[in-house]
């Protein structure tokens, strides 16, 4: 025994490599990218680093099973929807299982907080049963937005960056991204909310208390959709939404990732 259990179901092994991003869902985006680097930047290090990060904490039943049964969904997604850059003001019909995307998207939150050891990883534990497929009550407490970013133009006086000589004039959202949002809401304070960016498509999942009252989950959606351009609620109920591409400008939002910039913005209605 080596000390050390699986993060997803508690087991002591063996242990295997769990990516962070999966390994079939990288290739499609360079792929589709035309690319055959590897760069993944890391906030930990506050750069890029060549080689696909991966974590050792990951039982082999469940990085073969059902961690890999989200990820093939995942990329069933990506060949449907993800791969096609979205221009703006482009309406699209986006048909989704909605417990599969949100398992796969808190999946993906719960290997980067741990890679990164952030500040939101003491939320996952109450949510691992649902990420495992064992219980949907446990899903409850985290609600799932959309939003589309679009193809935007890089200022003048961000190309004078030295690692931006060779970047096109118009930014496009190829590049998959996980990261934290700040968000204020009166009545309900300040909130970390997960982001995770599959090119055009921007999902957003916001952490509630187990058995906080809905009034607040309510409220909170109400403002976070007010403030939030172009954003939709997904809901179990629901298995197809129409949205429309009118949510960030793509420059915006990865320039905003790197500079360490939070979305912070006050209900003063």
């Amino acid at each position: 025994m080596n000390g050390r259990t699986c993060a997803y179901c508690g087991s002591d092994g063996p242990l295997t490599r769990e990516h962070l991003w999966p390994a079939s869902l990288h290739r499609r985006v360079k792929e589709a990218n035309l690319d055959s680097g590897s760069l993944f930047w890391l906030r930990r290090i506050e750069r890029e680093i060549e080689g696909e990060p991966t974590l050792r904490d990951v039982c082999q039943i469940c990085n073969n099973g059902v961690l890999s049964s989200l990820d093939a969904y995942i990329c069933e997604l990506f060949d449907n929807y993800f791969i096609h850059i979205v221009q703006r003001f482009e309406r699209v019909a986006f048909k989704f299982e909605y417990h599969l995307l949100k398992r796969w998207l808190l999946k993906m939150c719960y290997n980067s907080a741990r890679m990164h050891g952030s500040m939101d990883l003491v939320a996952y534990p109450d949510l691992l049963p649902y990420i495992h497929g064992r219980s949907l009550t446990a899903g409850r407490s985290v609600q799932l937005y959309l939003q589309l970013s679009y193809p935007g133009s890089i200022p003048r006086n961000h190309l004078i960056d030295p690692s931006l000589a060779d970047a096109p004039q118009i930014w496009e959202p190829q590049l998959n991204r996980c990261g934290h949002i700040w968000f204020n809401v009166r009545g309900v304070g300040q909130k970390v909310l997960r982001a995770v960016h599959l090119r055009s498509y921007s999902f957003f999942l916001a952490f509630f208390e187990p058995g906080e009252k809905s009034l607040t989950s309510k409220h909170f959606a109400n403002v976070f959709l007010k403030r939030m351009p172009a954003t939709q609620l997904l809901l179990p109920s629901r298995q197809q939404i129409e949205i429309v591409c009118d949510g960030i400008d793509a420059w915006e939002s990865f320039y905003a990732s790197r500079e360490n910039k939070f979305i912070a913005r006050d209900d003063s209605q």
